[in-house]
């Protein structure tokens, strides 16, 4: 048995000063000691320099676009549809894709991490997936560019997610985006879906252009998807933005992750809320930048009260998978936003939205949720500054 404390201890639920967690050598949490503050050492405790979280919890990843890291430059001035249509582009799978995968998987559990939610277009990440020491929800993702391609697009959807089963993993099958999913794609999803609570993830309002495209067919996500041949007449809106056209489609009994978020506004979460009480907002911060130089009001979301999360997307749009970088860029941003609400949207949230959070997401008696020292801390403002570091302790 291990017993690990630092001056602050965030279970992901509450903070304990001079803690003490008790773990055995597989993880599982065996005690967590309240001391009030009154620490006494022993020789058999460990004492850190820092802050104890859980391991952190990526809500949002494309581990099979691991291979496209430096692929597209960071050009703001293009937003998103112009990077849509280089990632188009650019997406080849290149002979070396496994060893990427595998890096990107042995980076994310260097960074803290311990499960991630991944979507999927390929079953090449698969066998990395079912060897790997993280968990991962796998989200096989649909979209096509007319209702004729319907059918075979969700049937090699369908193939995918047997061979995930296969291989004992877990998956759903997803629509990508409002503006890619035509309506006989949508159809045949939501006549197959089964009847059982199921996890869901949808890219959302990660351009302004996007609401456009749903009132008007106009704009500049409009013009990029006819160039790639999208036949505007299989895709019919009859709501006024992208999260009610998606929100729609769902059912209020699944988890919904709702992905990016860059442009949502007000109105738009409460009615996502008003919808169903299992809606969760994935931002993916170092993304959002990287792509449009913009962030989403990350702090409004919080003053409402929502349940938030966190992601890395993928190496198409960011230098590096992890958690800690895109809490550290909310600080910046957003210094008014407490640490423990942040680690509760890196950690429990996002396990929560993944429906791990018996064994993940918070330091508690009976689960494993990895434990993670982050180092550099600023005890003064009781957050994260540039220089904090993530280490893994368990």
């Amino acid at each position: 048995m291990r017993r690990l404390s630092a001056p602050y201890i965030f279970t992901g639920t509450s903070v304990l000063k001079n803690g003490i967690i008790e773990i055995d050598s597989k993880g599982e949490i065996l005690n967590v000691i309240n001391t009030n503050g009154k620490l006494k050492e022993t020789e058999s405790l460990e004492y850190f320099s820092g802050v104890i979280v859980p391991g952190f919890v990526n809500a949002h990843c494309h581990l099979e676009l691991s291979h496209m890291k430096g692929l597209i430059k960071q050009d703001t001035s293009r937003g998103l549809p112009g990077f849509i249509d280089e990632i188009i582009s650019k997406r080849n799978f290149p002979d070396n894709l496994q060893e990427k995968i595998i890096n990107a998987d042995s980076e994310m559990k260097r960074n803290g991490i311990v499960a991630v939610g991944d979507i999927s277009n390929t079953d090449d990440s698969f066998k990395i997936k079912k060897e790997s020491a993280l968990f991962y929800h796998t989200f096989i993702e649909v979209l096509t560019i007319n209702n004729q391609t319907a059918q075979s697009t969700y049937e090699k959807a369908v193939q995918n997610l047997n061979l995930l089963k296969n291989f004992s993993l877990n998956g759903t099958i997803v629509p990508h985006a409002a503006y890619s999913v035509p309506d006989a794609l949508y159809q045949t999803i939501i006549h197959n879906r089964p009847e059982s609570k199921q996890i869901i993830s949808v890219h959302n309002q990660e351009t302004e252009s996007e609401d456009t495209f749903i009132r008007s067919k106009k704009g500049a996500l409009a013009e990029v998807l006819r160039r790639k041949n999208f036949e505007f007449a299989d895709f019919n809106f009859y709501e006024k933005s992208a999260i009610e056209h998606t929100l729609n489609k769902q059912r209020p009994k699944d988890n919904i992750l709702l992905i990016h978020n860059t442009f949502t506004g007000n109105e738009n979460i409460s009615f996502a809320e008003n919808f169903s009480n299992n809606v969760y907002w994935v931002f993916c911060p170092l993304s959002n930048l990287y792509i449009e130089n913009t962030l989403p009001d990350i702090k409004l979301f919080f003053d409402m009260g929502v349940k938030t999360c966190i992601g890395t997307d993928s190496y198409a749009s960011n230098t590096e998978l992890s958690i800690l970088s895109e809490l550290k860029i909310i600080v910046k941003h957003f210094p008014d936003i407490p640490f423990s609400k942040l680690i509760e949207s890196a950690c429990l949230n996002g396990a929560k939205a993944l429906n791990i959070n018996r064994k993940f997401g918070s330091i508690e008696v009976g689960k494993s949720p990895g434990i993670n020292l982050i180092k550099s801390f600023d005890f003064t403002n009781m957050n994260l500054q540039e220089s904090s570091k993530v280490q893994p302790l368990a």
